[in-house]
């Protein structure tokens, strides 16, 4: 059953005894600078989200649905989720209305935004009701009803955090989208994919082989990758609705790959000669390869810019790895990092375009660095014990996910651009796995 989401925003439109404005209609106010340099950190209660089936059916989603939505708020680096522990009221006999609560239970815990919720279940089908309040206005800030079979009420308070950062920001959240990343178990690596809160964990590939460099298409349904399967490193494409995976026929062993914001092609990173590594783009089933790099030594992990039209990637030719970036057809190649590292890898685009994260040589370690796309105003991010690499930034731009060594394991990790400190995003792991890393975000919600 698809999910049926009903967004309701403040403007007043009668309809049915509800408040009901569409989102795509709405023009809501954003009240939070995203892009201040330091941003004072906003106070929010979640209080468990009240059941109202007739036989209190489901009652692990009155906690489950809160802890979601205080999970999500809490990774992005403008909130601080109040304690629940301090709560004065018991959500199952207080009111969810913004016109029948009690404030003063609020902002004697300094909370300036509260969220609400309640559901109910019957027949398979869960039918929940958020709200967004001022606690300091007293006011209705945006509601909305979303519905779905049981066994997705994660993914719908996501949705409802997504939303909340949309109403706030103007930016949408990242809560619904699914990371690939690489799982490692005695010396076999394979593919892996979860969503954000780190359930419904899947293997794409289960193989005593290599399997790296996830690289999902635009929409999310399929993920490239390389593996060697087959002896020399190849790319493969696995759609995930039917679970086939096809091979392509490539001149040479291949180093990696990317997919274009449109779908329509990949970068791949190839060794015809077994001499020189260069950049090619490449049809999604292996034809039209044109090389797009012409030089000696290595070019290699390519990231597209959100339009398509540029490309940053490694190379080099300079002698040392360094960031470079070109047109996607492979003109107007340049260097962009000329800090005093002498290693500076792993580029990634962010969704905006605005900024390029990277991995650079600082200090006898690996730290995770970003900068805009012409190589101005680097600024560091990261500042771990060990290396911390991979980084890629999720749809909205604020938060990039990296791995870093972390007790003797390779392990995935998230910072927000504001540096608000570093969070793991671990899954609920398979236990025989021993390394994580090198996590790519979908830009599309995973249902």
């Amino acid at each position: 059953m698809k999910i049926r989401l009903i967004t309701a925003f403040l403007s007043i439109c009668f309809l049915t005894g509800i408040f009901v404005l569409f989102p795509e209609n709405s023009h809501a106010k954003i009240y939070i600078n995203i892009y201040a340099a330091r941003i004072k950190k906003i106070r929010v209660a979640v209080p468990d989200f009240k059941n109202i089936s007739a036989y209190g059916q489901h009652k692990k989603i009155e906690k489950n649905a809160a802890d979601i939505i205080r999970h999500d708020l809490s990774v992005i680096g403008y909130f601080r989720v109040v304690n629940p522990l301090s709560y004065l009221e018991n959500s199952q006999y207080a009111p969810v209305s913004p016109e029948k609560i009690d404030y003063s239970n609020w902002s004697v815990l300094n909370a300036q935004y509260l969220i609400t919720g309640e559901y109910k279940t019957s027949n398979g089908i869960i039918k929940m009701k958020a709200n967004l309040i001022s606690v300091y206005t007293r006011h209705l800030l945006f509601s909305e009803k979303l519905e779905g079979m049981d066994n997705q009420y994660r993914f719908l308070a996501n949705k409802f955090a997504d939303d909340v950062l949309k109403f706030l920001t103007g930016v949408k959240g990242p809560f619904t989208t699914r990371v690939f990343f690489v799982g490692e178990n005695d010396g076999s690596k394979n593919i892996l994919v979860m969503n954000f809160g780190g359930h419904r964990v899947k293997k794409i590939t289960n193989d005593d082989s290599i399997n790296i460099f996830p690289s999902p298409s635009p929409h999310g349904n399929k993920v490239a990758y390389i593996s060697f399967k087959d002896g020399n490193p190849a790319v493969f494409i696995n759609n995930l609705k039917s679970g086939g995976t096809k091979k392509l026929n490539l001149p040479g062993p291949a180093d990696f790959v990317a997919w274009s914001p449109d779908g329509n092609k990949l970068a791949v990173a190839l060794t015809p000669d077994h001499l020189n590594t260069e950049l090619y783009s490449v049809g999604v089933n292996g034809g039209n390869i044109k090389q797009l790099t012409f030089t000696d030594g290595i070019n290699t992990s390519a990231s597209f810019s959100p339009s398509g039209n540029r490309i940053a990637f490694v190379s080099s030719r300079g002698g040392s790895p360094q960031i470079y970036v070109m047109n996607s057809d492979g003109s107007s190649q340049r260097r962009i990092t000329y800090n005093k590292s002498s290693y500076n890898s792993s580029p990634a685009w962010s969704p905006d375009g605005k900024k390029i994260a990277f991995t650079s040589f600082v200090n006898g370690a690996l730290e995770v660095c970003i900068m805009n796309t012409d190589g101005s105003d680097e600024r560091q991010v990261t500042n771990t014990p060990y290396s911390a690499q991979h980084p890629e930034w999720t749809r909205d731009s604020r938060i990039i996910t990296f791995d870093t060594e972390i007790g003797g394991r390779q392990e995935l990790y998230m910072i927000d651009v504001n540096e608000s400190g570093m969070m793991r995003f671990m899954p609920r792991i398979f236990p025989e796995m021993q390394n994580y890393y090198d996590a790519q975000w979908t830009l599309k919600s995973s249902y």
